[in-house]
């Protein structure tokens, strides 16, 4: 153990390679959300979302991991239920297919686009009837996809640059289509989790590049129980077992317990859940369903 922890600290191109390649890992694909990779690993489904709870629990003691399993399927048929059969469907961000399939169930000819290559793989092999494109959306070309009757973003908005997005989304919908954006916003610049648009901004962008919001649901309350529910087992569960774990290996090994061990307590009692606290989501940002048409 301690030699490889020498030549890691040696091994200066190395390091510098592992840090190049993080920093330069996609920004846009939903997998790369810790607390989303959370949930897929608990649910054990091909969805990669908050879920849609309703009704809505009192508490997250009350909730199961079945319940987040139906929160989830519910929340893709919450989205499909907007789609009428038939029509052309492009899933910006499809994730890992889950939405996909539901939408080519009801009878829509289903299409997604994302830059995740295990993605990709993952719903060729699963889904073998629906088309995924691997590419970052600003990069599609609309000549190749064509036009479609309705467009797509379950919780994967955030990760698109505005002004070019939505300037593409335009060429890529057909006159009179819609575009269902699903995702969360932030309600000012000074959040303790930066990611997602800053509301007042995605609007500006809309009226810039000649949007229209037809419908606009405010569904805050119905995803803060998944969330509610990770801050559960995070605080409650897996930061305990960390703890303990680490106490019982530095009661074995006074040794690095001398070496580190007054570090790893120290960095473990500094570990924050924002990005898992339901009090601060609820007070910093918002999680609405846009339906947009373009004028």
């Amino acid at each position: 153990m301690l030699g490889k922890i020498l030549f890691r600290l040696l091994n200066i191109p190395g390091a510098l390679a592992y840090v190049a390649a993080h920093r330069q890992r996609s920004e846009w694909d939903p997998s790369d959300d810790i607390e989303l990779r959370l949930y897929a690993q608990i649910a054990q489904n091909d969805f990669l979302h908050y879920g849609y709870f309703d009704p809505i629990p009192a508490q997250a003691e009350d909730i199961s991991l079945n319940d987040v399993r139906a929160a989830m399927d519910a929340y893709g048929n919450l989205l499909a239920g907007l789609v009428p059969a038939g029509q052309r469907v492009l899933d910006i961000g499809c994730g890992m297919g889950g939405l996909l399939n539901k939408l080519q169930a009801k009878g829509c000819d289903a299409h997604g686009v994302t830059p995740n290559q295990p993605h990709v793989q993952h719903i060729r092999q699963r889904y073998p009837q629906v088309t995924v494109y691997e590419s970052r959306f600003e990069e599609v070309s609309p000549a190749a996809l064509g036009q479609f009757d309705v467009l797509i973003n379950a919780e994967s908005f955030q990760y698109l640059e505005l002004d070019r997005a939505l300037a593409l989304g335009k060429q890529l919908l057909k006159p009179g289509g819609r575009w269902f954006i699903l995702d969360y916003f932030c309600l000012n610049d000074n959040t303790k989790n930066k990611s997602g648009h800053v509301m007042a901004t995605y609007r500006q962008a809309l009226q810039r590049q000649g949007w229209r919001i037809v419908t606009e649901r405010d569904l805050t309350e119905n995803m803060l129980p998944t969330l509610a529910y990770g801050h559960l087992l995070a605080g409650r569960l897996m930061l305990p077992l960390v703890r303990h774990t680490a106490d019982r290996f530095f009661l074995k090994h006074p040794y690095w317990a001398y070496v580190f061990g007054n570090d790893v307590r120290q960095k473990l009692a500094e570990v924050k859940l924002h990005t898992l606290d339901p009090q601060v989501f609820r007070a910093e940002k918002r999680y609405v369903l846009f339906e947009l048409e373009a004028v």
